[in-house]
């Protein structure tokens, strides 16, 4: 009880209001970009948070990830482009409605039946920890392992196109993951001699490169503003009266967001189109879903802002990631010092009840902006994005080098960056991989304990058999949905592309094997299996693409039709897109010679200018004025600037890159 009013106290302190509302506007502006999300947003924050009282800095991380499921509903109605993963139904009845003229109506509705739906989230995740006690204690370390397992299967199985490819993304990331010291031996695996890689790639730097980066490149490849117009009529209490006319259906969503949420991996990838298929399932008239029913926009947005405390359900009693953006949270956990586990309910019960009411209070906080400032903030996408761009690219270099102050963090970013681009382009899941990476350690360390403790008896406990059959039930039911689905040969140009990709692919897990074989076998087994997987799947893959791209008669068969189900992707513009990251390249490059402040505002300049002089002054304005926001918060928050090569040669000011004094 008496954490519980501290937890109430501390909610309302204006400190804390101060960091959750700030947080919230950031989470309100990375939904409306289109690719950007929660997940992108996060990583922007997480470098911040290190000095922060855990209880604001969880407030911050809290505001950012509530709103942005609510936010991306601007771009999805009003221009028919998911502003996140989570908005895709929401665009399939939305976006006609806005084409009627009835756009006030859906957004509306969309942020109503969003903000009945994260607190409903909030409020069954207030009563589950109630519970959390005997779960968590009915949870031994075999337990534990299966229950990953079966996380990274739904991972795998449902964040791709194609279900191989999924599973596979998700053990490669596993694999990288396993980069640095063995948790049981302390043998170094894959550092190439480096002391950089001896703990591994900081999860913030691989969120950043595997997310934003290739968003930021894809939008700037389509070329102008992210819409071209935007339509836009009073009428906002047609929408809300919507919502309360469709009280049960909001209802019914909203529990579906927190069952699917609290499944580990499903998340906002798949809760969207599962309450879209149970409105089409449920309703009596179906005849105008899909073609602007204000339902279609109602069922989505209430299960997708639910899920969010579905999800943190697992992320706070486990430490499993309820969804991709989890896992960043996550790193926030570990670098403000929280162990997610039995402490949460315990030891940190106050910090509990403060993030559940926090999710709420920025659930209510991001709803009453949109529906304030929707017809300000919607005209924020009509800016031409080239001028967007460079602005959040200086914002991802400094946050990027402010986790280590190393410059091997631009380094894993850029890589991971490509990794993100490629994987985007060719079909390949980013959050399988994301997930994997992050849940490695744990995974290989359950093993082990699992072992040691139990040996193969930890699969008759109670728990573990009902894992078990979770498992085997999720890889049926998934099995025989695929083959339900009709097949249909791609027609692409660029399958050769695609093809060469998968032997790029195949590089990784053999290096790995090479580089670790002569270690303790300790230190060796959980890598090398892994690998070994990899590549049979990998050789799966490839070999079936060669058997599509010659049209040969095996394609008959079902296994080899379940394989090459969507197993190819449209890449146009990767071309564009490629060139743009070499612009991320050079601007590296100009931080290394010349520092951060000066090359930042060289590149903001030089990226606007180049896709239309006419901009010179918009240029110089934004250069001026980002600086200024930088400047003032390397000073209060003491953070340093990277320093460039002039910095050896000059004693430059602290606002140029030198030291403080």
């Amino acid at each position: 009880m008496e954490q519980f009013v501290s937890a109430f106290f501390q909610l309302f302190e204006l400190t804390h209001l101060l960091f959750l509302f700030g947080g919230t506007l950031l989470g309100l502006i990375v939904g409306i970009l289109p690719g950007l999300g929660g997940t992108s947003g996060l990583a922007l924050v997480l470098p911040f948070v290190y000095s922060l009282e855990p209880s604001y800095a969880l407030a911050m991380m809290i505001g950012v990830l509530a709103p942005t499921t609510t936010s991306d509903t601007f771009p999805a109605v009003l221009m028919g482009i998911p502003g996140t993963a989570g908005s895709q139904a929401t665009v399939m009845d939305g976006f006609p409605l806005s084409k009627k003229g009835m756009a006030a109506r859906a957004l509306s509705a969309a942020f109503c039946s969003s903000l009945m739906g994260g607190v409903f989230g909030a409020l069954i995740l207030s009563i589950s920890i109630y519970y959390a006690i005997p779960i968590i204690m009915a949870f031994g370390f075999g337990e534990q392992f299966l229950l990953i397992i079966l996380a990274l299967l739904m991972v795998g199985a449902l964040t791709g196109e194609n279900f191989i490819k999924g599973v596979t993304a998700c053990i490669l990331g596993l694999i990288i993951g396993s980069i640095g010291s063995a948790p049981i031996t302390g043998d170094l695996r894959f550092t190439f001699g480096t002391l950089y890689l001896v703990e591994g790639v900081p999860i913030v730097i691989v969120g950043l490169g595997l997310f934003a980066l290739p968003e930021i490149v894809g939008l700037l490849d389509s070329k102008g503003a992210i819409a071209k117009a935007l339509k836009n009529e009073e009428g906002w209490f047609r929408g809300i009266k919507d919502v309360f006319k469709n009280w049960f259906l909001v209802l019914r969503c909203s529990s579906i967001g927190c069952i699917v949420g609290a499944l580990p991996g499903l998340g906002g990838t798949v809760v969207d189109w599962i309450a879209y298929s149970h409105l089409k399932q449920t309703s009596k008239d179906t005849s105008n879903i899909g073609k602007g029913d204000v339902r279609g926009v109602i069922a989505p947005e209430s299960a997708n802002n639910a899920k969010e405390g579905g999800a943190l359900i697992p992320t706070l009693l486990f430490g499993i990631p309820g969804s991709g953006n989890k896992v960043l949270l996550l790193g926030g956990f570990i670098l403000i010092g929280i162990e997610p586990g039995l402490e949460m309910v315990t030891t940190h019960l106050d910090l509990t009840y403060l993030m559940i009411w926090s999710l709420a209070i920025a659930n209510i906080l991001g709803a009453g902006l949109c529906i304030g400032f929707a017809s300000h903030i919607s005209k924020l996408t009509l800016v031409r994005y080239y001028i967007l761009a460079p602005v959040m690219i200086v914002l991802i270099f400094f946050a990027t080098f402010n986790i280590n102050r190393d410059w091997y963090d631009f380094i894993g970013l850029l890589g991971f960056g490509l990794i993100g681009i490629t994987f985007k382009a060719f079909g390949w899941s980013r959050p399988a991989l994301l997930i994997g990476f992050f849940l490695s350690t744990k995974v290989e360390l359950l093993s082990y304990q699992t072992q040691a403790v139990y040996g193969l008896t930890f699969l008759t406990r109670p728990v573990s058999i009902i894992l078990i059959v979770l498992c085997f039930g999720t890889i049926l039911l998934l099995l025989r949905q695929k083959f339900k689905q009709s097949y249909t040969s791609s027609a692409l140009k660029n399958k050769k592309n695609q093809i060469y990709y998968v032997l790029i692919l195949l590089v990784l897990p053999i290096l790995m094997i090479s580089l670790i074989s002569s270690l303790d076998y300790r230190a060796s087994l959980f890598p090398i299996s892994l690998c070994v997987v990899s590549i049979l799947l990998l050789t799966i893959i490839f070999f079936v693409k060669i058997i599509d791209y010659n049209n040969h008669h095996l394609l008959k068969y079902s296994f080899v039709k379940f394989v090459n189900m969507n197993i190819y992707e449209q890449n146009s513009g990767f071309n564009n897109q490629f060139f743009y990251y070499l612009s991320f390249i050079g601007y590296l490059i100009m931080n290394y010679i010349v520092g951060f402040p000066i090359a930042s505002v060289i590149f903001i300049n030089a990226f606007i200018i180049f896709h239309d002089k006419r901009d010179y002054k918009i240029s110089i304005i934004i250069s001026f004025v980002l600086l200024v926001i930088l400047w003032f918060l390397s000073y209060m928050l003491t953070l340093q600037f990277p320093n460039g090569l002039i910095g050896l040669l000059i004693d430059m000011p602290w606002w140029l890159g030198g030291e403080f004094n």
